[in-house]
């Protein structure tokens, strides 16, 4: 578990540093207005569900399997709510805000898949 969250806060001040070089490279309406929040949200989220993962991995196939799928759906709907319920409040910032959500979602959804596909094989 130390060697997930070593790579995992590694990985989040490189894409922090990477990110914070594209502020000041692309125009403003392409900068959300939030994005200092974007990395500590997907962090914490990533490492949460890691940590629920974790207990469950050393168990049988299908309840790890059914852990991973409810949490999938959990983070699904999680990240659904976040994107409506900031789209509908601030709607002149939705656009850039909905393709930066996406952008660090596929990073971190990148990043998790490839550590649980190295894991798991072993």
């Amino acid at each position: 578990m130390n060697s997930f969250i070593r790579k995992l806060t590694l990985y989040s001040i490189i894409l922090f540093a990477l990110y914070g070089v594209l502020v000041f490279i692309l125009p403003d309406r392409f900068i959300s207005d939030v994005f200092y929040a974007f990395i500590p949200f997907f962090y914490l989220i990533t490492l949460t569900t890691r940590l629920i993962l974790n207990k469950y991995q050393s168990q049988t196939p299908g309840s790890f399997s059914t852990r991973f799928i409810i949490t999938t759906v959990v983070r699904f709907i999680l990240y659904v709510t976040v994107l409506l319920i900031y789209s509908f409040t601030f709607p002149e910032d939705a656009i850039p805000f909905i393709i930066t959500f996406f952008v660090f979602y596929f990073v971190y959804t990148t990043f998790e898949v490839s550590y649980l596909y190295h894991n798991l094989k072993k």
